[in-house]
């Protein structure tokens, strides 16, 4: 049988991919080695959000005397933490399975090859099939950078994705990266006890976003005893018994930390496992597939999505550009947009970026106002006792959202307001006169907009 669309990867790229396809009344095939969901579901997004709420849960616990609350014989499960990530993990592999199943795809469980145009071969455990597709949608996704320190090979030096298989708790964690993953992980394993230490080369933690979410969290950060090494290389990691020694340098000199474990956090690669880029003749630009914004590559009726183009490697905009590419494959005129895409931070407060920096608006030179709004005059950040952070808004001379940051309570959820602002042009305005729901969270950015204007109305 040949198959209008035939998908390589079971990401949140390659199965939203797939089921648009579906949807689009195209035959479909999907090839995944391991379980669907990809990265996201198996070893990223949601298992690490598992872990964040038992962290988050558990520093309510810490904080119940202030609500008026006492709990009693308070202690940390980790085993059981661990046994309800997996949990939450499963029940999502199955529901993405009953969704293929639904829509009649066929997803086969193996590894795929694509050498051919036209093609893809997959190795299964009863064999190879070679499978007749019209059109083939790259989805192989990114995997963690294993950086070139001496010792990184060592026993308890992990990236990650194995970071997640323990089931042990450390006593203490030193994390080499201090980017969103490396960050997310020190949020959790702090909240349960663990001595973290934070070691960056650049000069400020989490470089890529608003200049300003960094200098106010990597003070919190320190306050709830999380150690932070910025402008600092790591030079090697050796075995000392049953501990393991960092050694970093930074300006004052050279050091050393014990610890248990050690998190390789220094980014991830794109996966060209099973694709024959030279034989192809695909062409590859700096070690990602490149695309134009339809996600077409260079190649006739060969489509790109996800971590495996590089850029944005998040979840959400693999899934936007799976849509974009089978869309096109289905007669559409469509391009991806990347002017309004969220990135959520999950530490402890929470974080979340979308469209322009500040940094960025005063390199180009351009005109533009700012505005902001903290969470400690929100009446429901007070009342859920989760009133540090901010909102800040960023808007043109005209009064236009090109940019937003939120650091506290929530974040994640509240930037959608500003993604929808930014994507679809509006005036902060536009948001100062709609209204919010009393008390809430997003109040806060209703008066963040109102600053665009003049000033909050709830700011002495």
């Amino acid at each position: 049988m040949a198959y209008k669309v035939g998908v390589l990867g079971g990401g949140p790229g390659g199965y939203v991919c797939a089921l648009k396809a579906a949807q689009l009344g195209l035959s479909v095939v999907l090839i995944e080695g391991e379980q669907l969901g990809g990265t996201c579901l198996n070893r990223g997004c949601i298992p690490t959000k598992a872990l964040v709420k038992s962290a988050d849960l558990w520093r309510e616990i810490g904080h119940a005397p202030e609500f008026g609350l006492y709990v009693g014989d308070k202690r940390v499960d980790y085993q059981a933490v661990v046994a309800r990530k997996e949990q939450v993990v499963n029940s999502l592999v199955g529901g993405v399975e009953k969704l293929m199943k639904a829509a009649n795809i066929r997803v086969i469980k193996g590894w795929g090859e694509f050498k051919q145009l036209g093609h893809i071969s997959v190795r299964t455990v009863n064999g190879e099939e070679d499978l007749e597709v019209e059109n083939v949608v790259l989805a192989t996704g990114s995997t963690p950078v294993r950086i070139p320190i001496p010792g990184a090979d060592l026993p308890g030096v992990v990236t990650s994705d194995e970071i997640l298989d323990i089931t042990d708790m450390p006593k203490s964690l030193v994390i080499i990266g201090g980017g969103v993953i490396g960050l997310e992980f020190a949020s959790i394993y702090q909240a349960f006890g663990v001595k973290v230490s934070v070691v960056e080369m650049l000069p400020s933690l989490l470089p890529t976003i608003d200049e300003e979410i960094p200098k106010r969290i990597t003070p919190l950060l320190k306050r709830n005893g999380i150690d932070i090494f910025t402008k600092t290389l790591v030079k090697q990691i050796s075995q000392a018994g049953e501990s393991l020694l960092v050694q970093i340098e930074d300006a004052k000199g050279v050091k050393e930390i014990s610890t248990d474990c050690v998190l390789l956090s220094t980014g991830r690669r794109p996966n060209l496992r099973g694709i024959d880029v030279n034989g192809l003749g695909l062409e590859i630009d700096k070690g990602a597939i490149k695309v134009n914004s339809k996600m077409e590559t260079n190649l006739p009726n060969v489509y790109a999505i996800g971590d495996v183009v590089g850029g944005i490697m998040l979840a959400h905009v693999a899934s936007a550009e799976g849509i974009i590419a089978v869309e096109q494959i289905a007669g559409h005129s469509v391009e991806m947009s990347y002017r309004a895409i969220p990135s959520a931070i999950f530490t402890h407060p929470e974080i979340a970026t979308v469209g322009l920096s500040e940094q960025e608006l005063k390199a180009s030179g351009v005109d533009y106002r700012v505005s902001k709004f903290p969470f400690s005059a929100n009446g429901k950040a007070l009342a859920l006792g989760e009133s540090i952070g901010l909102v800040k808004i960023l808007a043109n001379h005209e009064g236009v959202v090109i940019g937003a940051s939120i650091m506290g309570p929530q974040a994640s959820t509240l930037i959608s307001e500003l993604v929808i602002a930014i994507e679809k042009g509006l005036l902060a305005e536009d948001i100062a006169r709609t209204v919010h729901a009393h008390p809430t969270l997003p109040e806060a950015v209703m008066e963040a907009a109102h600053g665009i204007l003049g000033k909050p109305l709830h700011l002495a």
